[in-house]
């Protein structure tokens, strides 16, 4: 039997407080959708806290059907408002050196985003120092440090790690795309017969790819600056 994505299966139902909470947030999201950092935070603490699970199975069934978001584009937004946050709290907060401008874009905070916290704060005053920060000059400015960080950990002698085989890169693409193609992905029936021990693995291995394709993605932003 064929199972809907649209079937809400053991939703734990919210409580008084959580659903309070869910209708403040989802406020925030639509009545700021032009200011992307109260969207985030919104959309940060309806993830984490899986405030939507009375009506939608999934985050991403979710952000496709109440905002018309793509998953990678929720999570992107979601991923831009935490650096945002962990800026505000080092150097952009109102007695920072290097304060966030008023019409702040995702696109200026998506290459910090595979750098530490640290880094992320240097980076961005370093980006203040030279105007508004736009997403060439933070991204330039991400390209310069991570390559240091490179060189200096070979350090001269180990050797640079080689490309993976084309047949790899290809086997791992051809793979997305089939899985993202999929008609009959039923995480329900997925799951069905599994016990706690092989559920533990699978989680683990999801959380991997998760982790791997948000890195695609953002690699494929920054150098698609465009899409």
């Amino acid at each position: 039997m064929h199972v809907s994505l649209d079937t809400i299966a053991d939703a734990i139902p919210l409580s008084t407080a959580e659903r309070a909470r869910f209708a403040e947030l989802e406020a925030a999201v639509e009545n700021h959708l032009p200011t992307f950092l109260t969207v985030g935070r919104a959309l940060v603490q309806i993830r984490n806290e899986r405030l939507y699970r009375e009506s939608y199975p999934t985050w991403e069934l979710y952000c496709q059907k109440r905002w018309g978001f793509s998953y990678s584009h929720a999570n992107d937004i979601a991923r831009c408002a935490q650096v945002a946050e962990g800026l505000l709290a080092s150097c952009a907060g109102p007695q920072g050196d290097a304060p966030l401008p008023d019409n702040l874009s995702p696109d200026a905070l998506r290459p910090l985003q595979k750098l530490q916290p640290e880094l992320q704060s240097a980076c961005w005053r370093l980006a203040s120092r030279i105007g508004k920060p736009t997403q060439h000059i933070v991204g330039r400015i991400v390209r310069v440090v991570t390559d240091a960080i490179q060189e200096g950990t070979n350090n001269g002698s180990a050797p640079k790690a080689k490309p993976p085989p084309a047949s790899q890169k290809k086997i791992f693409l051809l793979s997305v795309h089939r899985l993202a193609d999929s008609p009959w992905f039923s995480p329900q029936l997925i799951i069905q017969g599994l016990d706690e021990a092989k559920a533990r693995k699978h989680i683990a291995a999801c959380q991997q790819m998760i982790s791997r394709l948000h890195e695609l993605v953002g690699e494929l932003r920054r150098e698609f600056p465009e899409l």
